[in-house]
Parts: structure tokens; C-alpha cells; sequence
């Protein structure tokens, strides 16, 4: 017998006396699971790091912005649009519906109760 079922070990065998790590109705990982973004992480690993041999002691990162800019100032609407995006955030377009008044939101229900008049209607029962 192995060692920890003689102890008194955690095993599927001998669960008595173990509490549940969590309450009943409460999630064991509230964040979900977690996301990997391995292409990501590289690129915030890397773009800290210095440039090997730049006389200014730059990072990856001040080089491309660097890059960037000067292309924006070259008039690379591009470039321009991505400094302006990263600083300021992206423009939000406002939505509406008709004459700039409220969107009208209607079920696939409402669809059909208004598009078949004549159509029986089941009730919450599933009978005509």
C-alpha cells in the first residue's frame, strides 16, 4: 500500500474530512482562466529591452517610435494616425437611429408577431 493511503493521504480513495476550498455558489476561479498571449509577451520582452550597440542606449521600443515619427512627420498619414490613436485613443463613431434619434432594438419574436399577423400564436405553454 502505498505511503499515502497508510497516512491518511489525499487520495481519491480517502477524501473524508477534506472541506470543499469553496463556497457553495462560489466560482474556484473568479478571473476565469487565464489568457496567454505568447506573441505579445515577446514583443513587450523584447521592445524593453536595449539595442545592442546604439550609441543613445535606446530600447527597441524608442527606436520604433522614434521610426514612427518621423515617418508621421514625413507625411506618412499612416504613421500619423497610429501616434494620434495610441495618445489620444481611437475616435468613437456616435450611434443612432432615424433623424439622430434613438435605435430601435426588435426580437426575432417581434420580427415575426409583426411581419405575420395572421399567424396562431403559441403561449408559454407551446399551445395555440
Amino acid at each position: 500500500m502505498p505511503d499515502s493511503e497508510q497516512d491518511g493521504g489525499n487520495t481519491a480513495r480517502n477524501t473524508a474530512g477534506l472541506r470543499p476550498p469553496w463556497k457553495p455558489g462560489e466560482s474556484g476561479n473568479p478571473s476565469g482562466r487565464p489568457k496567454r498571449k505568447p506573441i505579445t509577451d515577446a514583443y513587450i520582452r523584447l521592445l524593453n529591452e536595449p539595442i545592442p550597440g546604439d550609441k543613445e542606449g535606446r530600447t527597441f521600443a524608442d527606436a520604433l517610435a522614434q521610426k514612427i515619427l518621423k515617418e508621421a512627420l514625413n507625411g506618412k498619414v499612416p504613421a500619423a494616425s497610429e501616434i494620434t490613436d495610441r495618445v489620444e485613443g481611437k475616435v468613437t463613431l456616435p450611434l443612432s437611429g432615424p433623424d439622430g434619434g434613438p435605435i430601435e432594438v426588435r426580437t426575432l419574436n417581434d420580427f415575426y408577431a409583426n411581419s405575420c399577423p395572421n399567424s396562431s400564436k403559441k403561449d408559454e405553454t407551446g399551445n395555440s
